[in-house]
């Protein structure tokens, strides 16, 4: 969709019916969002009237859906939207905020006036405009059928698909819940370096979770996607498939045992396994734990920190990835930021600001949940590429160890790396097979040290979607290939 499509598709957008609810036209909206860089110079040059190096407009616009059908049962179903302007001052390595729902010219200057205040800078700096405008082609997120333009029944149809399929799996089963979540999400950047882009970002998450019941015993399984794109993505979706693999999980769960303890390999699965190394690693390699000297990697930049078959990469522009864009929410190019090559420290994400305060070059992970927010440095889609193993040989070459398949929640301190995982499903290998499902798994570990100690990486590769807390909630990727770490605290049985 090239820029000019993008412009004439959202000024078709004011008025939309929704189940018989009309959401009114965002008229406010639509002008300042359509307006052009130099309807901003008085509001940008006013922001910078206290001293600052950089100032900054983010205006958003979200329309949200939710439904969730639990046990045949319509639960949810909830529309909202939400529209503002965030406005910064950056002075040096500090900044002020301020943000408003009123997007009349006269609120967007009072709203500037108090971040030019808040940033307490102490020289003035002129209003700096490039004569080149960057805006968005949506390269990285090609879509064929716009989510907003597809009735909510179409949806719908897809969840009480998968709710069906689920209860025909088993009869064990007591609960099953389905739940959509959709976000069509419209921003536009403008400063007074000369940026000024405009990006569509619509996102949808679907999941299924059950649980299950025998002999008095209980245990749930999931499934989840997501795609940052269109509708065509959710309709790729087998719901027979999709409602099988929760229901797998929860046999397998039900009939596990425990788990044994202490120091052993760990084989874990392609895909969402992805998310330890997210936590226990990536967010060390966020700029600006590294330039606050709260993370582990702080001064290690072109040192060994990991096995020569890690590559990790955090990258924004993996096609229609949760935790892709086309331009940050700072307005810089999203792109593919190598961070560990062949084990060596290459590379830190960072923001406007991390990218000063580090000497590097800015890297698009400048995000915010919000317009109410100023943005952090954030990961994207985050994942370890292929190795040249067979994924098999990965398994037979384990004579006892854990296979892990699917990833619970952890903790984890930037500034040691140490961390303490739970596997949400476990199978026991023993002489090179995998055998019983476990259960009690906990991962005990220290991220630098689990990097240091894979010595198998596979050639196949998968992810899975999901969303970071770091104070603000953003959509991420998570991946890797299957792999090996040779040794590792399993928390268990003696």
């Amino acid at each position: 969709m090239t820029r000019k499509e993008f412009l004439k598709r959202f000024t078709g957008f004011f008025a939309i019916l929704i189940g018989g609810l009309i959401i009114k036209p965002f008229k406010n909206f639509a002008e300042v969002f359509l307006s052009e860089i130099d309807d901003f110079k008085d509001i940008l040059s006013l922001a910078l009237s206290k001293g600052g190096d950089i100032s900054e407009i983010f205006i958003e616009n979200t329309i949200s859906r939710n439904y969730t059908i639990r046990n045949g049962v319509f639960e949810t179903l909830r529309i909202s939207q939400d529209e503002g302007c965030g406005i910064r001052v950056i002075k040096g390595d500090k900044y002020g905020y301020a943000y408003t729902q009123n997007l009349s010219k006269d609120s967007l200057t009072e709203t500037a006036r108090i971040a030019g205040e808040i940033a307490e800078a102490k020289s003035i700096a002129g209003v700096r405009f490039s004569k080149k405008e960057k805006s968005a082609e949506h390269t990285v997120l090609p879509f064929k059928i716009p989510l907003d333009e597809v009735p909510d029944d179409e949806k719908i149809k897809i969840l009480k698909e998968i709710h069906e399929s689920a209860f025909s799996f088993s009869n064990k089963i007591k609960t099953v819940s389905v739940g959509y979540s959709e976000t069509i999400r419209r921003i536009k950047v403008v400063n007074s370096e000369g940026i000024h882009i405009i990006d569509l970002q619509p996102i949808f998450t679907i999941g299924a979770s059950v649980v299950i019941e025998e002999k008095g015993q209980r245990a749930s399984g999931r499934k989840r996607e997501g795609k940052n794109g269109g509708f065509e993505f959710l309709k790729e979706i087998n719901p027979s498939e999709f409602a099988r693999r929760a229901v797998e999980q929860a046999e397998a769960v039900l009939k596990a045992k425990e788990a044994p303890a202490g120091e052993m390999p760990i084989v874990i699965e392609k895909g969402w396994g992805g998310v330890l190394f997210h936590e226990a690693v990536g967010h060390g390699l966020e700029g600006d734990a590294v330039s606050e000297n709260a993370s582990y990697y702080s001064g290690k930049m072109g040192e060994i920190v990991a096995s020569p078959l890690v590559t990790l990469v955090d990258d924004g522009t993996f096609k229609n990835a949760r935790g892709s864009f086309n331009f940050d929410d700072e307005g810089t190019p999203s792109q593919y930021t190598v961070l560990i090559d062949k084990g060596k420290l290459v590379m830190f994400m960072t923001d406007i600001i991390n990218a000063k305060k580090l000497g590097l070059k800015r890297t698009g992970n400048g995000r915010r949940e919000s317009y109410r927010y100023p943005p952090l440095v954030r990961m994207r889609n985050t994942y370890i590429l292929p190795g040249e193993a067979e994924p098999g040989d990965v398994i037979k070459s384990t004579k006892r160890g854990i296979y892990c398949k699917d990833f619970g929640g952890g903790q984890v301190d930037t500034t040691s790396g140490n961390f303490t995982f739970s596997v949400t499903e476990a199978y026991m290998i023993e002489n090179g097979e995998i055998t019983y499902p476990l259960k009690g798994v906990t991962i005990i570990g220290n991220g630098p040290e689990a990097l240091k100690n894979i010595d198998m990486v596979a050639k196949d590769f998968g992810y899975g979607p999901g969303t970071c807390g770091k104070g603000q909630w953003v959509p991420v990727t998570s991946g890797q290939p299957t792999l090996r770490i040779k040794k590792i605290t399993v928390g268990g049985q003696k």
